[in-house]
């Protein structure tokens, strides 16, 4: 699991590094991030011995990067062309001390450097340099900015893109792309179509731990590849806990909770998942959540629906256990005494995919939830009926796991789209402070946030084959399984792990089918795929390993 830090937590570490108890001099990590741009893009640009490189130095310690960068590129043979967008006295003293080396250097055949004044001259020249390049090297702005580029940035930016969009140039960031906000991911132009948009690049090289804005769209459309180099940070800063915490999931966490099965166990042991939903026109998300269910290991499969619903889901999924509640199309309020009474003997109960939006449906919904004991898994209808219902959830949201797309939770939290998109990390923490709920945040990437920590953690897996209706009504069931996996430590471990396996079970059909036209139940059927590559690559205990192997 890696770290997700905002910009002042990057400031904190570099402070603490440099000037607090480690005491690393500021030159040597700025050597550091130069040499890991160097090296870590070599292979993405086919070598550097040749090339043509443009590097744009910006007045911050990205520039000090930039100056460093092309000291290395030297080395490897390559020619630099250096920008220097601010004055000498702009730098910070190490930042100096890189660019007084570059200097010293300057041959006007292999390395020139360039104090960048706006001119129409200064302007054809830049635009016939990047255009006869085959790299750029953009180190103008860092981790602190926001907002929208202003001139001249905005016109070396729009410049750098028009050249780069002819595929003759590669686009290497420093640290973060020009014009993507570290926290949110938000970028320079956004929603004003006349202003200067961010660097496109194709390659991000990030130094100490990953930022936020760089896996949160439409930042992590502009960062290209990522890489993250630890640029000789000490450890305890690389991984220690931060109040605001957010951190990225990673295989090898899922691998860590998800535990085996005991080879004694038995039906019993895996759950009793109950999915308590369906009406008369959508009976597929009922199905569609058990078969999630599952797929993901539930031990036994009860799945009630509506009276008049039930006709067509008995036989339709044979593992299920179906019967019809009530006599109508769709739950009421007096249908609620037979779910809470069979509750008595379910693990967890999953409600909301199909369930419709009547009123005495939310009646019936508020009914189960206030009346039931076990884990509640909550979706879709089930959403858009408890908007609102802040104070009457939160007492029961220990035992809650809410898992909304993003209009359904801007319906919830009351909150505009365009707020929730503009900071998703945020607006999720901040609902699970009020309801005091496990919120699973669907989108691009998914968010899940722990009540008991507010921890936010971001699902980075997952592809746009997955826009598609029916995929949220199988995650619904798979975290409904998950939460009573053998072994599952708390509701929201539950949730990171059926997010991920869903987003991998994508990934395979993805894989499979391409990028359009695979099915929701064709994800669900890809899960024991996932389940077992991560039961094959887990390391045996030294116990369990072969004692004898053949040559």
């Amino acid at each position: 699991m890696q770290k997700l830090n905002t910009a002042a937590q990057m400031r904190l570490m570099d402070q603490t590094a440099m000037h607090g108890q480690y005491a690393i001099a500021p030159a040597v990590l700025m050597e550091n991030a130069g040499h890991a741009v160097v090296t870590h893009a070599e292979t993405a640009v086919h070598g550097w011995q040749g090339k043509d490189v443009v590097i744009l130095c910006g007045k911050g310690n990205n520039g000090g990067d930039g100056f460093v960068i092309a000291r290395h590129l030297l080395n490897r043979g390559a020619r630099v062309y250096v920008y220097v967008l601010g004055t000498v006295e702009s730098y910070s003293p190490e930042a100096r001390a890189h660019l007084h080396t570059l200097q010293e250097l300057a041959d006007e055949e292999t390395c020139l450097i360039d104090y960048f004044a706006p001119s129409d001259k200064a302007w054809d020249r830049l635009y016939r340099r990047l255009s006869s390049s085959q790299v750029v090297i953009d180190a103008i702005l860092g981790t602190g900015f926001h907002g929208t580029l202003r001139m001249p940035v905005s016109r070396i930016v729009n410049m750098v893109n028009e050249v780069a969009a002819s595929g003759t140039l590669r686009v290497i960031a420093v640290d973060i792309p020009t014009g993507v906000n570290a926290d949110t991911g938000d970028v320079s132009g956004s929603g004003d179509e006349e202003a200067a948009g961010p660097v496109f690049a194709d390659m991000t090289v990030t130094f100490g731990v990953w930022k936020r804005g760089l896996l949160l769209y439409p930042g992590r459309t502009c960062s290209g590849v990522v890489v993250c180099d630890d640029i000789g940070m000490p450890r305890p800063l690389l991984t220690g806990r931060e109040d605001d915490g957010a951190y990225m999931l990673e295989e090898s966490d899922i691998s860590e909770v998800l535990a085996p099965r005991s080879p004694d166990s038995h039906k019993g042991t895996h759950g009793t998942v109950a999915i308590v939903t369906g009406s008369s026109d959508m009976a597929g998300a009922a199905l569609m959540a058990a078969r999630g269910a599952l797929r993901s290991g539930a031990g036994k499969l009860f799945l009630r629906v509506p009276a008049r619903t039930a006709p067509y889901c008995i036989g339709r999924q044979a593992e299920a256990m179906v019967r019809g509640v009530g006599t109508g199309d769709h739950f009421t309020a007096a249908d609620a005494a037979e779910i809470i009474e069979e509750s008595r003997n379910w693990s967890v109960l999953a409600m909301g995919p199909g369930m419709g939006k009547q009123e005495d449906t939310r009646m019936f919904l508020k009914e189960v939830i206030a009346h039931t004991s076990c884990p509640l898994v909550l979706d879709a209808d089930a959403l858009n009926l408890l908007a609102g219902e802040r104070d009457f959830i939160a007492p029961y949201g220990g035992r809650i796991i809410m898992t909304p797309h993003l209009a359904e939770f801007s319906r919830l939290s009351g909150l505009p789209l365009a707020d929730i998109k503009k900071d998703c990390i945020a607006a999720a923490k901040q609902f699970v402070r009020e309801w005091q709920v496990t919120l699973v945040l669907k989108g691009a990437p998914t968010v899940i946030v722990s009540p008991r920590t507010l921890h936010a953690y971001v699902n980075p897996g997952g592809n746009a084959g997955m826009a598609c209706g029916g995929m949220g009504d199988i995650l619904t069931g798979m975290v409904a399984a998950l939460a009573v996996h053998d072994g599952m430590t708390s509701l929201t471990t539950a949730a990171c792990a059926a997010v991920w396996l869903h987003s991998a079970a994508g990934d395979i059909c993805h894989d499979t089918y391409g990028s359009y036209g695979f099915l929701p139940m064709e994800v669900a059927d890809a899960v024991p795929r996932v389940i077992t590559r991560l039961e094959d690559s887990r390391p045996l205990p030294v116990l369990q390993r072969p004692l004898v192997t053949e040559a």
